[in-house]
């Protein structure tokens, strides 16, 4: 972990956002401060602000710093493999620091974060399409299954899959609603990692098959 002394004069804003990212890391995003951020480099918060405008401009840096970490897998295999190996890796990177997926404000930033995994998914989905359309068109399918996946990934437990959450739903409204209350003994406990793995195996051989459909 990179805390310490920097001479002000000396402090680079990829040392600030070094630093940055370690705080966050190690406290979490809500209790992160420019103030606490200057304590732990030893100087005064006006040098943090000749680097950095405001506390949104060194997050938006500090984002884009922890998406562009990220490298793509080079793995041999079926083609089918090599999307799912590129899909894990991408879900894992962005699990791993949860903070800088919550610094996203927008598809765009996080697209600009990730030319890795878009350039390595481009090149995958060209082996199955006849366009560089269909390719774009495929790879955002995959993308953004993943990214979604990794956002709710702290959800589960309270999302439909929970039996006692969805029992105590039912309890006032189970008449509106007869297929819930038909399949709800089949609701239970959900593993987010072999859910992710299912849909996304699935995802990949839809996005297969389709293309094959394509006239």
């Amino acid at each position: 972990m990179y805390i310490g002394v920097v001479p002000a004069l000396d402090l680079s804003p990829e040392q600030i956002v070094s630093v940055a990212r370690d705080l966050i890391a190690r406290d979490g995003l809500d209790r992160f401060s420019m103030r606490r951020l200057a304590a732990a480099l030893e100087v005064n918060p006006m040098t943090i602000y000749l680097r950095f405008e405001n506390k949104e401009a060194l997050l938006d840096a500090v984002a884009a710093a922890g998406l562009a970490d990220y490298e793509a897998p080079a793995v041999d295999g079926a083609w089918a493999d090599q999307v799912l190996a590129l899909a894990v890796s991408l879900r894992h990177h962005l699990l791993a620091d949860r903070a800088t997926l919550r610094l996203v404000a927008d598809g765009d930033q996080l697209t600009a974060g990730l030319l890795g995994a878009l350039d390595r998914g481009l090149e995958l989905m060209a082996e199955v399409t006849r366009t560089p359309a269909e390719a774009v068109d495929a790879f955002r399918i995959l993308f953004w299954h993943v990214v979604g996946a990794a956002l709710v990934a702290n959800t589960f437990e309270t999302m439909p899959g929970s039996r006692g959450g969805l029992d105590t739903a039912l309890a006032d409204a189970g008449e509106r609603y007869p297929h819930l209350v038909a399949h709800a003994p089949h609701f239970g406990p959900l593993d987010g990692d072999d859910l992710f793995l299912r849909t996304t195996t699935q995802l990949i051989a839809g996005l297969r098959a389709g293309q094959e459909a394509t006239p």
